[in-house]
C-alpha cells in the first residue's frame, strides 16, 4: 500500500466522523431555526394586519379631509366667478355660461315663474337636454328660499340676483371640475425584532465535536508522517548534499531505497508545480492589475448611474408636484388675460407670465417623458420612413435660418425593427441640434446607409464648431447642455440615447470630415436580429413581471 493511499484512508476516516457529527448538528439547528421562524412569522402577520387596518383608517380620514378642502376651494373659485357676473342681464348670461374657459363643465339656469313652477335651461355643453331630478328640484327650491348656494355631488346651485328685481328669480346650476385628491404617504410599521434561536447547547456540542475530530486528525497525521515520511527521509540523509535550492525552487534528486519511491515522486511533482506556479504568478500579476483597473472604471460608472437614477427620481417627483399648481397658475393667467378693461401694459405683463409658465410646463413634460418608462410597440418599417415623418416638422426652422439641407438616402435599405415614431423623434432632435449648432446660412446633412452587419446607419452632420473632446463623454447626460440659458433643457440628447438603447442600437459623436462640425451616428440592428432578440427575451420579461 502506497503512502498516498495510507494517508487518504486516515483522513477519510476522520472526515467521515466529522461529517456525521456536523450533519446531526445541522438537523438540530434547522429545527430550532424553523421554530423561531414560525413564531416570528405569526408575530409579523399580526403586526401587518394591524398596520393594514390602521392604514385604511388613515386613508379614509385623509380622503374625507382632502375632499372637504377641495370642495371649499372649488366653491370659493366658482362663487367668486359668479360674483364677477353680478350685474350681467339675464339675457346675456347664457353667452357667459357657454364660455369654454369659464372653469365649469356644465352650466344652466333654473328660473322660478310667477306660479312658483321651476323652469330649467341647459346652456353648456351646447345642444344638451338635461332635466332636473327630483333631488335637484328640492335643492333648487331650498336655494330660492334661503338665498344660499348648495352642493349636490359635483353640482353647485348658486343664487343669481338681477339689479332690476330684488326678489330672487334665478339659480345657476353649475357642474364643477373636482380636483384630484393626492394619495397620502403612510410610514411603514416598525416590526418587532426577530426572536433569536437558542443555539447555545448546539454550539457547545458542535465545538466539542470539532475539537475531538481535529485532535483525531492531528494524531493520525502525526502517525502517518512519522511512519511513512520521516522514517524514509532518514535513509536519504547521506544524500542531502544533492538537494539544491535555486531560482527555480527546491529540487531533490537521486532518492534511493525501497521506502523512497513515494517521497521521490512527491518531490518531483513539487518541483514541477513550483515552476508552473512561478509562471502563473507572473501572469496573474498582470491579470490582477487589469482587473483592478476594470473594477475602478465600473465603480465610477456605478456611482454615476446611481446619481443619475436619484436625480431622475427626484426630478420626476418634483415635476409631478409642480404640475398641479402650475396648471392652476396658467389657467389663472389666461383668465386674467381675457378680462375686459385691461390696459396694454397689463396685457403685456400677463402675456409674459403666460409665456414663462408655458415654458415651465413644457420643461416639466420633458422631465416626465424622460423619467417615465415607455412601452414601445415594435414593428418593421423602412429606414427612410422616420426621416419623411420628421423633416416637415423642422424644415421651417432650417429655412428660417437660411441654411442648406442635404439628404443622402441609399437605395435598397433593409428594414429595421422598432417604433417608427420614436426613431422620428431621434432624427428630429438631432436635426434641431445640428441646425442650432450650424451658423446662419450654414449647412445640415442627413444620411442613411446600410451597416456592415446588415443594419442601418443614420448620420446627422452640421457645419458648426463641433463637440469639444473634453465634453464628449457628458453630452448624453441628463440636463447637460452647451446652449445659452433659456434655449436648451439638456434632455434632448438624453432622450435620444434612451430611445436608441431601447432599440438595441448605438449612438456616437465624432467630427464631420465633410462639413467640419459635429457628426452624430446612430446604428440600428437589422429587423431579423431584433425579432430574434425579442423572442428570446420574452420569457424573462414575463417571469420578471
Amino acid at each position: 500500500m502506497s503512502l498516498r493511499t495510507k494517508i487518504a484512508i486516515g483522513v477519510l476516516a476522520a472526515t467521515a466522523v466529522l461529517a456525521a457529527a456536523l450533519a446531526y448538528l445541522g438537523v438540530a439547528a434547522k429545527k430550532e431555526l424553523d421554530r423561531a421562524a414560525g413564531a416570528q412569522r405569526s408575530r409579523t402577520e399580526a403586526e401587518f394586519e394591524a398596520y393594514r387596518k390602521e392604514t385604511e383608517r388613515k386613508f379614509e380620514a385623509y380622503r374625507q379631509q382632502q375632499q372637504q378642502v377641495a370642495l371649499k376651494a372649488v366653491e370659493d373659485l366658482v362663487v367668486g366667478w359668479v360674483n364677477d357676473l353680478a350685474g350681467t342681464p339675464i339675457s346675456d348670461l347664457p353667452f357667459r355660461l357657454r364660455d369654454e374657459n369659464n372653469g365649469v363643465r356644465e352650466a344652466g339656469i333654473v328660473s322660478l315663474d310667477e306660479r312658483g313652477e321651476l323652469r330649467f335651461e341647459q346652456h353648456k355643453p351646447r345642444g344638451s337636454r338635461v332635466e332636473l331630478s327630483a333631488e335637484e328640484k328640492e335643492i333648487a327650491r331650498s336655494v330660492f328660499e334661503t338665498g344660499r348656494h348648495r352642493f349636490a355631488g359635483d353640482l353647485l346651485f348658486i343664487p343669481y340676483r338681477e339689479e332690476a328685481h330684488p326678489k330672487l328669480r334665478h339659480v345657476l346650476r353649475l357642474g364643477v371640475k373636482m380636483p384630484a385628491i393626492a394619495t397620502p404617504t403612510v410610514e411603514p410599521p416598525r416590526l418587532s425584532p426577530p426572536e433569536s434561536a437558542d443555539l447555545g447547547p448546539l454550539a457547545l456540542i458542535g465545538f466539542s465535536t470539532l475539537a475531538l475530530a481535529m485532535l483525531a486528525v492531528f494524531v493520525l497525521l502525526m502517525f502517518a508522517l512519522r511512519r511513512f515520511v520521516l522514517a524514509p527521509l532518514g535513509n536519504v540523509l547521506s544524500e542531502s548534499e544533492r538537494i539544491v535550492k535555486g531560482a527555480s525552487g527546491l529540487e531533490v534528486r537521486g532518492l534511493s531505497g525501497a521506502k523512497g519511491g513515494d517521497i521521490e515522486t512527491l518531490v518531483a511533482a513539487f518541483n514541477a508545480m513550483f515552476a508552473e506556479l512561478k509562471a502563473y504568478q507572473n501572469d496573474l500579476e498582470g491579470k490582477v492589475n487589469e482587473a483592478t483597473r476594470t473594477i475602478q472604471r465600473q465603480q465610477q460608472s456605478l456611482v454615476i448611474a446611481q446619481r443619475l437614477a436619484a436625480t431622475g427620481t427626484m426630478a420626476a417627483g418634483l415635476a409631478h408636484e409642480v404640475n398641479n399648481p402650475l396648471s392652476g397658475m396658467l389657467n389663472a393667467a389666461r383668465r386674467l388675460k381675457m378680462r375686459e378693461g385691461l390696459d396694454e401694459r397689463a396685457r403685456d405683463y400677463i402675456s409674459l407670465i403666460e409665456e414663462g409658465l408655458g415654458r415651465i410646463e413644457g420643461l416639466m413634460k420633458q422631465i416626465l417623458d424622460f423619467s417615465r418608462r415607455r412601452d414601445m410597440k415594435p414593428e418593421r418599417f423602412y429606414p427612410d420612413a422616420p426621416l419623411k415623418r420628421s423633416l416637415p416638422l423642422v424644415r421651417h426652422r432650417i429655412e428660417k435660418r437660411k441654411q442648406k439641407l442635404e439628404e443622402d438616402v441609399a437605395p435598397n435599405l433593409p428594414q429595421v425593427f422598432g417604433n417608427e415614431e420614436e426613431i422620428s423623434q431621434v432624427l428630429m432632435n438631432l436635426v434641431i441640434n445640428a441646425s442650432d449648432a450650424a451658423p446662419e446660412a450654414g449647412e445640415v446633412r442627413i444620411g442613411i446607409a446600410a451597416a456592415p452587419d446588415g443594419g442601418v446607419v443614420y448620420a446627422v452632420e452640421d457645419s458648426g464648431s463641433g463637440v469639444p473632446e473634453d465634453i464628449k463623454d457628458r453630452i448624453f447626460d441628463p440636463f447637460f447642455t452647451t446652449k445659452e440659458p433659456g434655449k436648451g433643457t439638456g434632455l434632448g440628447l438624453s432622450i435620444v440615447h434612451t430611445i436608441v438603447d431601447n432599440h438595441g442600437g448605438k449612438i456616437s459623436v465624432e467630427r464631420s470630415t465633410r462639413l467640419g462640425g459635429a457628426r452624430f451616428v446612430v446604428t440600428l440592428p437589422p429587423a431579423e436580429k431584433r425579432d430574434s432578440t425579442r423572442k428570446l427575451q420574452a420569457p424573462r420579461e414575463i417571469e420578471a413581471a
